[in-house]
């Protein structure tokens, strides 16, 4: 295996994924793409129709997250490429897997209500029907 993208926004999903990926392909020379997106602005933030005052910098978060998991990986012996992007989280997953030609997506399980992952979709569930590769969608221990 040669590379695999791996999506991460911190949350415990997302962190057993890494552990997973550390533990299935320690060893294998593949190169580690920790991925994370962050949203953009909304269209009303960017004309400046909003009441939020203090703006919150989600490049600057997401950039503290995928350090974290980029240690992890480093600390496994892997060799680590990091993405932050805003946009879409599935979108550039299967972005980024194309440009790497990745062979394969790792993603945690979040485990949303029935009504939640209908109104909102959920990552795993985008990517199982456009990943342009293998998918490996993990579950925490107990979900």
């Amino acid at each position: 295996m040669n590379a695999i993208v791996v999506g991460t926004d911190g949350s415990a999903g997302a962190e057993t994924a890494v552990q997973k990926v550390i533990e299935l392909a320690r060893g294998s020379g593949a190169t580690v793409h920790v991925v994370c997106a962050y949203p953009g602005k909304s269209t009303l933030e960017r004309i400046g129709l909003t009441a939020k005052t203090d703006p919150v910098d989600l490049r600057g978060v997401a950039i503290d997250v995928v350090a974290r998991d980029e240690r992890r990986f480093e600390e496994a012996g892997f060799d680590v490429e990091v993405h932050v992007r805003e946009g879409d989280a599935a979108h550039t997953l299967a972005d980024v897997a194309e440009e790497t030609k990745a062979e394969l997506i790792a993603v945690g399980a979040r485990g949303h209500g029935a009504l939640r992952r209908f109104a909102l979709g959920s990552v795993s569930a985008k990517l199982s029907n456009h990943a342009p590769t293998s998918l490996l969608i993990v579950r925490e221990l107990g979900s």
